[in-house]
């Protein structure tokens, strides 16, 4: 039998016995047997540092060790559903920070600021049945099925488990003593069978230790047949005949499995709804390119017409239209308070659009200040030392939290659109109304 280790050694050196590296090439679907050790497949990727007290892989492994994951995932059901066997010895996951691929820049030139985004990968996702685990250690254990007495009682002095299941109700094979804390289960998945069991400790190289080991393991992948819920087959001609509610109990099946299906993709259509909204956040927690997408939007949704905005441009400027008037907007995220450069940079499109169109626009500056600090802690967005100059430049100075509120606002009071939109024409200076942040906002 060829065994291979996946994310593990064994303790000895076996001619059966092979190591797997996670990154590599090497399939496992010749082996007969596999076993995984969850918290150390991903050792062999590079890190870039710590995100939330989590290894951060480089962006170049990142790449890979999503790829090897959905690689492995899809070798690892091939195996179990052949009729193989999977042993974990260790479930404890193994969580890194990996680079999605997308990345935001702010600021230019030595103030250049780039934003890495990264998801969180678990080694866990690896296996076709989702675990809950705890990482806990220890060696006093009790067995739960009596099929196993006889096969395990030679190795109760070497059992050691590294992990405690939860939310473990079925096929329990192993706990600790005294408790209901399951160390060892087993699901089964298509003709093979996952095997969740302790691992073998070795205090002293001793000469029964290979033997017991090579024993271990060749036992494991024995417990297929033990544990294997067996089923009747019927001869295919049975299906001509229906017994009392057989029918019945099909066509309700069928039923069902269609709503299911129809559920399925309810809730699949609700999460990408989810997003949408979540990804709003960014009107309070955003600077950049997203920022100025989600504030564009917002204008839309308010009423607005969108003459000009591309995000790919190096053109900045945004210019807005309701009716017959014009404004250009100036959108900015910063940690800190407004500035006269960005009220300066509104003069500059005005100008600029004045001369090319021979209209006069007004000037919006929509600003998301103090963007790393809670909502209820942030300051004064407009500092007093440039509210005199954009009252002078007749501009309107905006919080992004306003604009949010008030394309909350309209969706219930759609009536009061046009006064609305003619407060923003005829302010100079500081907008009032819409600044409390918790007007549609809730903390929990």
């Amino acid at each position: 039998m060829k065994i291979g280790f996946l994310g593990c050694h064994p303790e000895y050196n076996h001619k059966d016995i092979e190591t797997i590296k996670f990154s590599s090439d090497t399939t496992i679907l010749e082996y007969d047997m596999l076993v995984i050790d969850l918290e150390n497949i991903f050792n062999s990727y590079g890190h870039s540092g710590e995100y939330n007290g989590l290894p951060t892989i480089t962006n170049h492994d990142s790449t890979k060790l999503k790829s090897d994951l959905n690689k492995r995932k899809i070798e690892i059901k091939e195996f179990l559903e052949s009729g193989k066997n999977i042993i974990v010895i260790c479930g404890n996951d193994n969580c890194v920070y990996c680079y999605t691929g997308k990345k935001d820049t702010s600021g230019v030139g030595k103030n250049a600021v780039t934003t890495y985004y990264v998801e969180d990968v678990h080694s866990t996702s690896l296996l076709p049945v989702e675990i809950k685990s705890i990482k806990l250690s220890g060696k006093r254990i009790t067995l739960k099925n009596k099929k196993l007495e006889e096969i395990f009682k030679k190795y109760k002095d070497y059992l050691e488990y590294q992990t405690v299941y939860e939310n473990v109700k079925d096929n329990i094979l192993m706990t600790i003593n005294d408790t209901k804390k399951v160390v060892s289960y087993f699901e089964q998945i298509g003709k093979g069978v996952l095997i969740f069991a302790p691992n073998l400790g070795f205090s002293r190289k001793d000469s029964r230790g290979l033997r017991i080991e090579k024993d271990y393991y060749n036992d494991l992948n024995s417990l297929n047949k033990i544990l294997s819920k067996s089923e009747l087959k019927l001869p295919a001609f049975s299906k001509k005949y229906m017994l009392p509610t057989e029918e019945e109990m099909i066509n309700n099946i069928e039923k069902d499995k269609i709503k299911l299906e129809k559920l399925a993709l309810r809730v699949k259509e609700k999460e990408k709804t989810l997003i949408g909204i979540q990804n709003e956040k960014i009107m309070f927690v955003g600077t950049g390119t997203p920022l100025e997408m989600n504030s564009v939007e917002n204008f839309k949704k308010i009423g607005f017409t969108i003459i000009k905005y591309d995000p790919d441009s190096v053109d900045e400027d945004i210019v807005i239209k309701y009716k017959e008037e014009v404004a250009v907007v100036e959108v900015k995220g910063v940690s800190g308070s407004a500035t006269e450069k960005h009220t300066s940079q509104i003069v500059k499109w005005k100008s600029e659009y004045h001369i090319e169109n021979n209209i006069l626009p007004k000037g919006i500056l929509v600003v998301n200040a103090f963007n790393e600090r809670e909502l209820e802690d942030r300051q004064e967005y407009f500092p007093d030392q440039m509210l005199k100059y954009a009252m002078h430049q007749e501009i309107c100075l905006l919080t992004t939290i306003q604009l949010y509120n008030i394309k909350e606002y309209l969706k219930d009071n759609p009536k009061e659109k046009d006064k609305i939109i003619k407060t923003l024409f005829d302010t100079i200076g500081l907008y009032q109304g819409f600044e409390d942040w918790n007007m549609y906002i809730k903390k929990i």
